[in-house]
């Protein structure tokens, strides 16, 4: 299938600009429906090109996609890691093109495989292919579960199929939701079978979504909280000079607030190993039992402090119990770097200070207070929605007593500047709260410190870039969910059953007719 060389620059280029509409979807911006355009157009776009065509316009619309959603890295790799701006420009670029490879290859495998099936089961496959790559970019060595299309969707219509499906069953929704649209003005009379599927489908869509939200939902008391919010600079952070000044500010900022059920310093608040500071952690402990308070902090822990080389990001509970949690999922050339023994000593920014953390224990559980369970996530942590079910479904035993759960998350976005990054982080912890119908408490260095309500709906927060504290009643209401109960389970049935429908479908056109 050949086209012409005119033809297809301008299906390259309308790939480009249909990605880049794709992230202006999520936060700040929030302009959901162009998330549906965007993937409408991909999907305009692949049609009748052969595969290796195809492969090319994929590439572009994940390259104006990744560009515009994810360039924020440039802050990280430039301000952060002292990368030279042709650099740092240059290491952005190489990011973006090689998650850009994700699209180009689902585009190839769409054409490639896809043209055998009815435009049903056309549909059916992209839908799927496209959720596999959502999948691979979460769980695979890539490890960067970002600008997923059920993002889109925190706070608007079909929000509620998170609380049924999690984000990757938002995304199986809303991407044949966007096909359909797409089939329906395809042509330049609107073609009715097509629109009349468009509706139909986006009102199961609402029944869906209404019915995510609608259940049992339990008051089971509050907590008072008192969130610290240093805006600690991270150019100062780990330099000996400056701990004593960090460390005081935040003793300042607290000191009015001993006596709330919780008060929470953000991650790695105090920047040294915890070995290094017991003193620090004994004060601390002390004037939490003292005045009744759980406190919580962000802090680096080395368990064996003869063991120099094995160190954990991690969360100290300190006051009348006192429990460590050791983050798991690690922040990819931030936490850890992957195949160091050949990135190491190229360049500052893969020898950023802390980045050789060792991942913790899959089988922890979260901090049992007098009051309430707490599911811990360290910043990019709140990104993976089945790491949160997960430890929320530990608390069910813990104990030997059911109580009133809240996600607990604290972060340091500082890496990212003034950039759309911590916004989009911020809305990852509100779909947490949508799926697992529980509040989330979120303290950060520098914003966007904020409690949620179990709809993911903000109940009050501290604006960015400023030194202060959020004081107040977090309301410790949940909602029961089908994703919080049973996870990705549910989605699992549901794929089994479109890949059946999908062998099914290639059968009946292969028979003789």
């Amino acid at each position: 299938m050949k086209q012409s060389s005119q033809s297809s620059w301008w299906r390259y280029l309308g790939a480009l600009i249909a990605g880049a509409l794709y992230p202006l979807a999520f936060a700040p911006l929030n302009w959901w429906f162009l998330a549906l355009i965007s993937i409408a157009a991909f999907w305009l776009l692949l049609k009748q090109q052969a595969s290796r065509c195809a492969a090319k316009i994929g590439f572009c619309y994940g390259f104006g996609l990744f560009g515009v959603g994810i360039s924020w890295v440039y802050v990280s790799i430039n301000t952060f890691g002292n990368a030279s701006p042709p650099l740092a420009v240059f290491l952005t670029l190489l990011f973006i093109a090689i998650l850009s490879l994700l699209f180009a290859f689902l585009a190839w495998a769409h054409r490639r495989f896809g043209a055998k099936f009815s435009l049903s089961g056309q549909l059916i496959a992209f839908s799927l292919l496209w959720l596999a790559l959502d999948l691979f970019q979460s769980y695979s060595f890539i490890s960067f579960p970002w600008l997923f299309v059920g993002y889109s969707q925190t706070g608007q219509a079909f929000a509620g199929i998170g609380s049924l499906l999690g984000v990757h069953g938002l995304t199986l929704y809303l991407v044949p939701l966007a096909i359909l649209l797409a089939e329906a003005l395809a042509n330049r009379r609107i073609n009715s079978a097509a629109m009349l599927g468009f509706i139909v489908y986006a009102v199961i869509g609402l029944g869906l979504s209404w019915w995510g939200i609608s259940g049992k939902i339990e008051q089971k008391g509050a907590l008072t909280v008192a969130l610290v919010q240093p805006n600690t600079d991270q150019h100062q952070k780990w330099n000996p000079e400056y701990f004593a000044p960090i460390v005081n500010g935040l003793l300042q900022q607290t000191e009015n607030y001993w006596g709330a059920d919780l008060v929470v310093w953000p991650e790695a608040a105090i920047p040294a190993m915890d070995s290094q500071v017991d003193f620090l952690l004994d004060d601390l402990s002390t004037k939490a039992q003292e005045s009744g308070s759980t406190f919580i902090t962000g802090i680096p822990l080395r368990p064996d402090p003869e063991a120099s080389q094995i160190y954990y990001a991690g969360i100290k509970m300190l006051g009348q119990q006192q429990v460590d949690y050791r983050k798991q999922q690690l922040v990819p050339f931030g936490e850890y770097v992957p195949m160091q023994s050949l990135f190491r000593g190229l360049i500052d920014f893969f020898d950023l200070p802390m980045s050789s953390f060792t991942p913790g224990d899959a089988k922890q559980s979260g901090f049992e207070t007098d009051k309430a369970y707490l599911i811990p996530a360290i910043c990019y942590e709140i990104a993976f929605s089945n790491l949160i079910q997960r430890l929320s479904s530990k608390s069910e035993t813990a104990g030997g007593k059911a109580k009133p759960k809240a996600i607990l998350t604290i972060s340091n976005d500082t890496w990212f500047g003034t950039s759309w990054g911590p916004l989009q982080h911020f809305q990852m912890a509100q779909m947490r709260a949508i799926e697992n119908g529980l509040p989330v408490i979120r303290g950060t260095n520098n914003g966007i410190t904020a409690l949620i309500n179990h709809y993911g709906q903000v109940i009050d927060q501290e604006p960015r870039f400023v030194t202060t504290e959020l004081a107040g009643l977090m309301p410790l209401t949940q909602r029961y969910t089908i994703f919080g109960q049973f996870g990705y389970w549910p989605l699992a049935v549901i794929c089994l059953i479109l890949v059946l429908t999908l062998g099914l479908n290639s059968f009946l056109r292969s028979r003789p007719r």
